[in-house]
C-alpha cells in the first residue's frame, strides 16, 4: 500500500473517532466569555472545537486536521455548504 494511500486511510479513521467523539459537544457560547478571552467556533468537518484570539480576522470553518485533509482533496464540501465529507 503506497504511504499516501495509508495516510489517507489513518485521516479517515480519525475524522470518524472525531466527529464521534464531538457529536454529542455543546457549542460553546461565546458572548457568556469574558472579554479578551479566546473564541471558539465548531469544526464544519468533525464539530471539534477551533480556537482563535478574539483579535481574529476571519472565522475559520475547519479545524487544522480537517483543513489538511481538504488541501489533499480528501474531505470536499457537501451540497449543503456547512459540512465536509470525505472523498
Amino acid at each position: 500500500m503506497a504511504i499516501t494511500a495509508q495516510g489517507k486511510e489513518a485521516a479517515l479513521k480519525a475524522l470518524k473517532e472525531r466527529r464521534e467523539k464531538n457529536k454529542d459537544k455543546e457549542a460553546v457560547d461565546n458572548s457568556k466569555l469574558p472579554a479578551g478571552s479566546p473564541m471558539y467556533f465548531d469544526c464544519i468537518g468533525c464539530n471539534g472545537n477551533i480556537v482563535v484570539p478574539e483579535s481574529y480576522m476571519s472565522r475559520p470553518k475547519l479545524c487544522g486536521e480537517c483543513q489538511a485533509m481538504k488541501d489533499l482533496g480528501w474531505l470536499v464540501a457537501s451540497p449543503r455548504k456547512d459540512h465536509y465529507e470525505h472523498q
